[in-house]
């Protein structure tokens, strides 16, 4: 598995939980980080097709990014949110013989996988979400809106209130 961000605290974190190799692209053209991947790919083993590409930076460069890192029989899953619309050729789907998902997140069927990998302590889930009141909701998605929290947030019940 690979990581790419320009935030190399993240790319750390994602290297401690179980990530492969990791590619900081701040700075990088396009070219330059799809061939660190090929370069990284083949160091790993990993067959040049069939990719699992998952996108969640919630920006449109990001998900361009992904799009375009997009081989033969490639999955890429946008997880992400922004209304910032992206610039991609969508023919090359149809090209590559690949796959578009859209998703909130992880599929209920992957939810065994998922929950094994926090029971061997693999994924440690405190590197990447944080609770937060939900009577702060309205901060939360502002503050989100403006990418200023570094976990994911979840909104818990305040019964104290």
């Amino acid at each position: 598995m690979i990581a790419i961000d320009i935030n190399d605290e993240k790319l750390a974190k994602a290297k401690s939980n179980g990530v492969d190799a990791v590619i900081n692209s701040r700075g990088l053209e396009l070219k330059d980080i799809k061939n660190k991947v090929k370069e990284l790919a083949k160091e790993l083993g990993v067959s040049k097709y069939g990719w699992k590409i998952i996108e969640v930076s919630g920006t449109a460069k990001g998900q361009e990014l992904a799009f375009n890192l997009i081989t033969f029989t490639s999955t890429l899953s946008i997880v992400g949110f922004t209304m910032d619309k992206p610039e991609v050729r969508l023919s090359n789907l149809m090209a590559f013989d690949a796959k578009l998902i859209g998703t909130w997140g992880c599929k209920p069927e992957l939810y065994k996988d998922v929950l094994d990998l926090i029971d061997s302590g693999k994924l440690k889930l405190d590197d990447f979400v944080e609770t937060i009141s939900m009577n702060k909701i309205n901060e939360v998605f502002n503050n989100t809106l403006q990418h200023k929290y570094e976990k994911r947030m979840v909104l818990v019940p305040d019964f104290n209130n």
